[in-house]
């Protein structure tokens, strides 16, 4: 598909309907425009994240099983950079702060206008939460278990915080960013080591030390 070997940008009904043996008009009645077309690529970009995260076993102590997670994450990004890209775009921002929080649906200005219908940034919306489900349900395990300090209603932050720090280190990787900035700054690290430090340091200072922790360290 265009957009995952081109990136979302190089997208077009015309280029679409062509690869499909379709016609423009043909796209246009189905998504009813390009917003909602990019909508639904986001959404199974989403998607396709979050089976690769639920594929993840939960079999293991909750601090293994986020450190296995953080590397679906970046795998399913490092493998699918063009998809990855589109996932961060202006109709799951707009999805997003319009969804309803306990309260009304708030009015929410994107970026650039959307005009995609609200069928389409439900599905993002609802694809977005699914696809961050598995990070939050190691944190309800590990702070339920004792492997993380803190209670329990703190699973959805630290999820957050955990999501927040690999996007940003896997965002600087996909735009070529990272490995030459780690060498201009004098670190001997590539990303592939890197990664594993800094997640390794992030999950270490979530693990909870109990007395009990401490006697077998």
């Amino acid at each position: 598909m265009i957009a995952a070997t081109e990136g979302p940008l190089a997208l077009s009904a015309r280029r679409l309907a062509t690869q499909s043996g379709t016609t423009t008009a043909a796209i246009y009645t189905l998504f009813g425009g390009m917003d909602s077309l990019r909508a639904a690529l986001t959404a199974q970009a989403l998607q396709d994240l979050g089976a690769s995260l639920e594929a993840v076993p939960t079999d293991s102590n909750p601090a293994d099983r986020l450190l296995a997670l953080a590397h679906a994450y970046r795998t399913w990004a490092l493998e699918h950079p063009n998809e990855y890209r589109s996932i961060l775009s202006d109709a799951l921002g707009l999805a997003v702060r319009r969804a309803p929080v306990g309260g009304p649906r708030a009015a929410a200005i994107p970026t650039v206008p959307i005009t995609a219908p609200d069928v389409f940034l439900d599905s993002v919306d609802e694809a977005w939460h699914v696809s961050l489900a598995p990070l939050r349900a190691a944190f309800e395990a590990g702070l339920a278990d004792g492997t993380f300090s803190g209670p329990e209603s703190d699973a959805a932050a630290l999820a957050v915080t955990v999501w927040a720090s690999l996007h940003g280190i896997v965002s600087l990787e996909l735009v070529g960013v990272l490995d030459p900035t780690l060498a201009r700054l004098g670190g001997d690290a590539g990303a592939d080591r890197f990664f594993e430090d800094a997640l390794g340091r992030l999950i270490a200072g979530l693990v909870s030390v109990s007395p009990a922790r401490g006697a077998h360290a």
